[in-house]
């Protein structure tokens, strides 16, 4: 069974997973497999686990505590179970099993959420013209926000980003390192084309980096997604905004701009670079929330004195 475990991890990298993620599912098996030996000693095979097994975890998954001493949440038991049924996918895909246990298991319902603390165009306005971009620092800083605002891009997607993938021409911006490895172009504004040439121009040769990598810091070395927030939670509060402004705000901020500026919604998934529409379509309860406050202050029929 351990075999099997490593074969589908390694199926996972082939599909472009990030490690972190395949380094979640290693551990969601190992948890399960773990229940199996201690629950059920009479499974020796991996096809002696039978529905009742499955059954069995997912309901302990519901008294189960994290490492921080708290019962699991509705959506990380949903993971764990998701783990596992795609793990007997893969073995039933491969022949290694002729009944698969998971297949009639109802994952638990994925949360409905509205996306909280997208900035306003005036609050976006307000963050990047703090970020002055007067000194060196400041000048990539403000480079960083304006294309993260611009394209919609991940922190991670902006990390990966090379010289040549920026087309200054044709302002395009190719992105190579996308979710599941996915690749894509994404148009970008004038505003970001004018800050990333500066950028490039006055303050990258400073740096001494040899690498193709866009974004560095100050010594040359690569930046990442936790050096991208503190940065934006610096500008953020200088800018004097209460909202928990994080790197995804400006990607929230992006698609719910272009959505309220009337762009197709197919456009902004490719933009976002989503799989599936139904991740792009989230963004349009926000659209729904601004329509009923709309409707209210301004619907004879919501007045009072009608």
């Amino acid at each position: 069974m351990e075999q099997m475990q490593y074969e589908f991890l390694d199926h996972l990298k082939r599909e472009g997973l990030k490690t972190a993620t395949i380094g979640d599912y290693g551990r969601v098996l190992r948890d399960f497999f773990s229940f199996v030996t201690e629950n059920y000693p009479d499974v020796k095979e991996i096809t002696d686990i039978t529905r009742q097994v499955v059954l069995s975890y997912e309901k302990s998954l519901t008294v189960k505590i994290d490492c921080r001493g708290k019962i699991l949440s509705h959506d990380r038991r949903r993971k764990y179970l998701s783990c596992v049924v795609a793990f007997f996918r893969y073995l039933e895909r491969e022949g290694n099993i002729y009944r698969n246990p998971a297949a009639m298991i109802a994952l638990p319902r994925v949360k409905s959420t509205i996306i909280k603390d997208v900035l306003t165009v005036d609050e976006m306005d307000i963050l990047l013209k703090t970020c002055s971009g007067h000194s060196v620092k400041s000048l990539r800083d403000r480079a960083i926000l304006e294309l993260l605002y611009s394209a919609g891009i991940r922190a991670d997607e902006l990390c990966g980003i090379e010289i040549a993938d920026v087309d200054f021409e044709e302002k395009l911006l190719f992105v190579r390192k996308g979710k599941l490895g996915n690749e894509r172009y994404v148009p970008f504004g004038e505003s970001a084309k004018y800050w990333v040439k500066r950028y490039m121009e006055k303050v990258r040769p400073l740096t001494g980096a040899d690498s193709e990598v866009l974004f560095v810091s100050q010594s040359g070395g690569r930046l990442n997604p936790d050096i991208l927030c503190r940065m934006i939670k610096h500008w953020s509060k200088r800018a004097g905004i209460e909202k928990n402004v994080t790197t995804h705000t400006f990607r929230h901020s992006c698609a719910t701009h272009m959505l309220k500026g009337r762009a197709d919604i197919r456009y902004v998934q490719k933009q976002l670079g989503h799989r599936y529409i139904s991740t792009t379509e989230k963004y349009l309860k926000i659209e729904i929330t601004d329509l009923k406050e709309v409707h209210e202050r301004t619907h004879p029929r919501e007045r009072e004195d009608w």
